[in-house]
């Protein structure tokens, strides 16, 4: 009896220290936390909660936001603006979120109307979920003023930082700097700078900086480097100071560069977390879908060395996986995004170009209703998530072009579109349209139509009757169109609707369906 008691007792013991073993085993995150093109994340704590918003070029709602409680699980909650500023035109970059006495503000860069010329403006709310009332230019620097930053210092102090001189002749790029105004809408006294080409500092050029201070020292880290195509060599770079205003020390070389499956890493925030650890999200590209596909959100927690007081990053090169920030979370992916249009719970979220053919849309009896104002085409669509996915909708005919593609903008498209009479696709590359292939139909009630990407660049496209039996479309001979055309400077392709008419045309759509292959 007292050997069966000990057995038991030792099986126990056995048991607990392995149900203790797998509960001590680290759950891990997988990059990117945000899918999808958003370049130049701005990352804020604010309580228990974290918010989260990115550059969308020339698309707009513009500038996306989002929520989360554990950093790797994030929410949209709308867009900084649902259409612009009335003084801006395009090019709406680096938006940097802030929060200070019950106010969120938003610094963001983009190009004035009248001159063309990039400088930053400023948007506040008291509720970030109700969105951003505009606030106008802050800061005009010159030929440029690009990539704002905020920070507090320890007497309560407000400086915002910025990139200035990128498109002046003969001049370094230099972050500059200057006190903030306590409501957070002008600058007070004389500007500095920050960066200092005299010590040998490491580039070529500065921006995407963020600032911090620990144990004493002034923190600036920053990016350099080709930002922006398959030839990018984007990095970032850290200095520092115990004077915000003189004496600051570059370390040599990069603490975080592109890796093996990410690549051109840079122009990220940093936030802490309530224990004192610091997470910074910044944007990178795949190495496979590149910009096709575009610079995603990425999240790595830095770290701190000791001895030198220098930060750094594990293994220096982005993480595939990590252990997730906080215990009793796990990261959820969802592989499919699908709409019936029986609601219009997706429609705010859906991109359109800022630049492009205006019209209205709304959802209607189960469709989605596209209307159009001007002639050309128009678009309507979504940030694709990876490269590999198929994208399948049910189209309406008309007497219009209208259909499914893939859309950088006005010049250049990739298109699969029906009338009452025909299936055709084309594309318009540099905004000469070529007609790729074409088919007779017979006014059918509606069309399915799909198509299949590979790497965000190479799509086979189908169509059917039915939505079962499909029919591939063939380019001479060949059934896979190469899209690399589509990919601008900066500026990954969206997917989705696009319609082709003239300035009274409407156009509707019965679902929308994409599968992503991760």
């Amino acid at each position: 009896m007292i050997k069966h008691i000990l057995i038991l007792a030792v099986a126990a013991v056995l048991f607990s220290c392995s149900a203790q073993q797998k509960e001590k085993e680290p759950v891990y995150y997988k990059n990117p936390v945000i899918k999808g093109d958003l370049p130049d994340p701005s990352v804020i704590r604010v309580g228990d909660k974290y918010y989260a918003v990115g550059t969308t070029n020339d698309f707009a709602p513009v500038y996306p936001m989002f929520e989360s409680t554990d950093l790797i699980n994030w929410t949209s909650i709308g867009a900084v603006f649902n259409e612009p500023p009335a003084w801006a035109s395009e090019d709406f970059w680096a938006p940097e979120l802030y929060y200070n006495n019950g106010t969120f503000f938003v610094y963001y860069t983009t190009k004035r109307k009248d001159t063309g010329i990039a400088c930053i403006g400023v948007a506040t709310t008291k509720d970030i979920h109700e969105g951003f009332t505009d606030q106008g230019i802050i800061i005009e620097w010159g030929d440029e003023a690009i990539d704002a930053f905020i920070f507090k210092d320890d007497d309560g102090k407000l400086y915002i930082t910025w990139k200035a001189y990128g498109l002046t002749p003969d001049r370094e790029i230099q972050i500059l700097a200057s006190e903030l105004s306590d409501d957070g809408l002008s600058l007070i006294g004389e500007h500095f700078s920050l960066t200092d080409q005299s010590k040998g500092w490491q580039g070529p050029g500065h921006e995407g900086q963020c600032l911090i201070k620990r144990n004493g020292y002034y923190y600036l880290f920053n990016s350099a480097g080709g930002c922006c195509d398959n030839r990018c060599d984007y990095h970032v770079l850290v200095a520092r100071s115990k004077n915000l205003r003189e004496g600051w020390e570059q370390l040599p070389e990069p603490i975080l560069q592109g890796g093996e499956t990410w690549r051109c890493t840079g122009h990220g925030t940093l936030v802490e977390t309530p224990d004192g650890r610091y997470f910074y999200m910044y944007h990178s590209y795949n190495a496979t879908d590149f910009e096709f596909i575009g610079r995603q959100v990425m999240l790595d927690e830095m770290l701190w060395n000791d001895e030198t007081g220098w930060p750094y990053f594990k293994g220096g090169t982005p993480s595939e996986m990590a252990p997730v920030p906080f215990e009793n979370t796990v990261q959820k992916v969802d592989s499919v995004f699908t709409d019936d249009f029986s609601t219009d719970k997706n429609l705010s979220g859906f991109e359109w170009d800022v630049k492009g053919v205006k019209f209205d849309s709304k959802i209607e009896a189960g469709e989605l209703v596209i209307s159009t104002q001007e002639s050309g085409t128009a678009f309507l669509g979504l940030r694709p998530e990876t490269g590999n996915y198929s994208l399948t909708s049910e189209v309406i005919p008309t007497d219009e072009l209208s259909g499914i593609g893939i859309y950088s903008n006005q010049g250049h498209v990739l298109s699969l579109a029906v009338d009452k009479s025909k299936l055709v696709l084309y594309q318009l590359n540099k905004g000469e349209e070529q007609i790729l292939a074409e088919e007779k139909l017979n006014n059918p009630a509606s069309v399915f139509l799909k198509y299949e990407a590979v790497s965000g660049r190479y799509f086979q496209f189908f169509w059917s009757e039915n939505g079962e039996d499909w029919l591939p479309v063939v380019v001479n001979n060949e059934q896979q169109v190469d899209g690399t055309f589509l990919a601008q400077w900066g500026f990954a392709p969206r997917v989705g609707f696009v319609t082709r008419g003239n300035d009274k045309s409407t156009f509707r759509f019965s679902t929308l369906e994409i599968n992503y292959n991760y």
